[in-house]
């Protein structure tokens, strides 16, 4: 996966602004000096909070503090799409859940789809500024700091998700670089709740076909597995893209450049305190349009990329005198290959890129009560590259090596975190970590969350952050002496990040939320072209988004679940036009219902503002509308299920970072699904 420095800007940051930071410190400033006389008891001890009845049907959340919290007692912003959701709405990826969480956005190239958060989702980066997990353990690879592909190329079947944690804001204080904006934590449905037999099979439009079969089996002394395999085929799309309308281009016809085939696979042994994890899958998908233009040769229809993303984890976990014990150990590998035919004065030119990272990690943490300091947890952490390897091909007309880069990397890590509560109002959490990277030197991440709680009702989190990002191998290392050069000793990106969110529940299955934010970005790393059309990676000066958050949801009654959203938000930045994939506006209402005894309806509606490209071109608003129907308990133990996507049909545009600006966005389309779990 390769960035695209043909379309990348330099972006810098502003000073006039409307949500400033200051005024975030003034509101945490105000309400401690307004409760700070109910901070501790008359004995000046404590207090220890007395049970909610509000917070008993709460979902949970893992991953905000490495270990078990009720969404209110969580130190952020978090929402949680649980495995009831997931099967209602008929999420069928990673990206189609995450559309539907308040303030993200997807956008779809057709090679990657990208999450836009807080507004920012810049043209050919690679989601590179938040975290995503299975089961605690970081997806980001070592080559490209590529993060949650999106579709069939995340690697996971939905069907074996039991929920989806998304903690907006900073997390680099626990889990180091890349996460500045959001981490995401996919939790995995235990072997001992899974079925013994599961199968399914889809279709649907553009000729999607996949089929998977799973099953969850008791091997004895205490052992469980479950295991699962999936496989899929899809036709895809054809386009007309104007831009390309000449005769060396294919008359801009992309026919049969669309489709992508590949595997998922995965298993889940828990045995005593041991839980290992494994997951291989790849993914092969042709290409319509190129990294850069003149590889865009519509008539040989021979471009594509194929990769694949594999890991084994195995996580221990007890009680060890007074507090608990973690402990994982990992090893992964990412693999990216690719072909393209560039048009050249006597032809095609055939090369090919390719990408090779095999890295080991162990990350040991201890968790214990600390008396007046509260609940301590402490860990130590080490990631070592044993290959980070780039090169390029020229395959026809000249066979040969063009260039061959291994930069392996090592980094190591100390992380402290302490969570008090101050009364039974008022409780603290305050975390830091220190990396150390072969590279790039040390970077200290500082977080603090207080959070204030005056009744069951009512909840308010003050939030600040300072995470980072390292650069990635690509960004420092990749260069070619004709079109890129190398880059100078690049910095890490820093951000200071500001969150206040007031959440209230209004019965126990009905709660709303406002969240107001402030984040700059410094140092951003970015392509910077000379005069010539060459270019490198520099830290230009940066970004900042602002905005603010609502959203009113839950079950109105025990048979309907609704939820409404709207975020407002502005990305800054000194360099003239706007800032390319940030709309100003989101709004998003979801809604599921039975009708009648064996049938569940569901629906949800995307709206969002206009964007602009990387060229400063505006597209239209975005209106999409989605349906599924599910059909319950149907002989030999299956359900139906049936949606549509884009129901309005309506046309748009998404702005990309290829040698095009902006991509035509889905059409109308169905899907089927068949689903069968006997033993469920």
């Amino acid at each position: 996966m390769r960035e695209n420095p043909l379309r990348d800007r330099a972006m810098n940051s502003t000073s006039q602004l409307s949500l400033s930071r200051l005024t975030l410190c003034i509101a945490v400033l105000a309400a401690s000096l307004h409760f700070g006389s109910k901070l501790y008891a008359s004995d000046n001890s404590p207090v220890t909070p007395t049970l909610d009845p509000f917070s008993e049907n709460m979902p949970t959340v893992e991953a905000a503090a490495l270990h078990t919290q009720t969404l209110d007692e969580a130190a952020a912003d978090v929402t949680v799409i649980t495995r009831e959701q997931i099967r209602t709405y008929g999420y069928r990826t990673f990206g189609e859940a995450l559309a539907g969480v308040r303030g993200f956005y997807i956008t779809n190239d057709h090679v990657y789809s990208y999450a836009g958060v807080r507004g920012f989702s810049l043209p050919g980066d690679f989601n590179t500024r938040f975290l995503v997990m299975i089961n605690g353990h970081a997806m980001t690879d070592d080559v490209y700091s590529s993060n949650g592909n999106f579709g069939q190329d995340f690697g996971l079947d939905m069907d074996l998700v039991e929920r989806i944690e998304i903690i907006r804001g900073p997390s680099s204080a626990l889990y180091g670089s890349n996460g500045i904006f959001a981490t995401i934590n996919v939790v995995t449905i235990s072997p001992v709740d899974f079925g013994e037999t599961y199968a399914t099979a889809e279709g649907g439009s553009f000729g999607e076909k996949k089929g998977m079969v799973a099953g969850s089996y008791y091997l004895g002394k205490g052992a469980n597995l479950l295991i699962s395999a999936s496989v899929f085929n899809n036709t895809g799309q054809s386009f007309y893209f104007p831009q390309l309308d000449t005769p060396p281009f294919g008359n801009g016809y992309a026919i049969g450049m669309d489709g992508e085939k590949g595997y998922h696979s995965f298993a889940n042994l828990t045995w005593g305190n041991w839980s290992v994890f494994a997951s291989f899958g790849n993914r092969f998908k042709n290409v319509p349009v190129a990294w850069v233009y003149d590889a865009n040769s519509l008539f040989s229809r021979g471009n594509y990329i194929d990769d694949g993303r594999d890991y084994v984890s195995a996580v221990y976990k007890r009680t060890m005198g007074p507090g608990d014990l973690r402990w994982e150990i990992s090893y992964d590998r990412y693999l990216y290959h690719d072909r393209f035919d560039l048009i050249v004065a006597d032809g095609l030119e055939n090369t090919a890129s390719h990408a090779d990272g095999d890295w080991v990690m162990s990350r040991l943490s201890y968790q214990m009560p600390a008396g007046a300091f509260g609940t301590i947890t402490a860990g130590i952490e080490g990631t070592f590259d044993l290959k980070n390897l780039q090169y390029d091909l020229e395959v026809t007309p000249q066979p040969q090596e063009l260039i061959r880069i291994d930069r392996p990397g090592r980094n190591g890590a100390l992380f402290l975190q302490d969570e008090k509560q101050l009364s039974t109002h008022w409780s603290l959490d305050v975390g830091v970590r220190l990396d150390a990277s072969r590279y790039y030197g040390e970077f200290l991440s500082p977080r603090a969350a207080l959070v204030f709680r005056p009744s069951k009702k009512n909840v308010y989190k003050f939030i600040y952050g300072r995470p980072f990002r390292d650069p990635n191998a690509y960004e420092q290392f990749y260069y070619d002496n004709v079109a890129f050069f190398p880059a100078l000793p690049l910095r890490p990106e820093t951000a200071n990040t500001f969150e206040v969110s007031l959440e209230h529940h209004f019965t126990p299955s009905v709660s709303g939320t406002i969240d107001a934010f402030d984040y700059t970005v410094n140092h951003l790393i970015q392509a910077i072209y000379g005069d010539d059309g060459t270019s490198r990676f520099e830290n230009v000066a940066g970004m900042r988004s602002q905005g603010i958050e609502f959203e009113l949801g839950g079950k109105l009654r025990p048979w309907i679940e609704t939820v409404g959203s709207f975020t407002w938000q502005k990305v800054y930045q000194d360099a003239p036009g706007p800032v390319a994939d940030s709309p100003a506006r989101l709004g998003k209402f979801r809604w599921s219902m039975p009708a009648g005894r064996r049938f569940t309806v569901a629906g949800s509606i995307l709206a969002m503002s206009s964007r602009y490209g990387s060229q400063g071109e505006k597209t239209r608003p975005v209106l999409l509308a989605d349906l599924t129907l599910t059909v319950h308990k149907l002989p030999w133990g299956c359900d139906l299920q049936m949606g549509v996507r884009n129901a309005l049909n309506w046309s748009y545009q998404d702005p990309i970072g290829l040698s095009l600006d902006l991509m035509p966005g889905d059409p109308r389309s169905a899907f089927v699904k068949l689903i069968w779990s006997p033993g469920k």
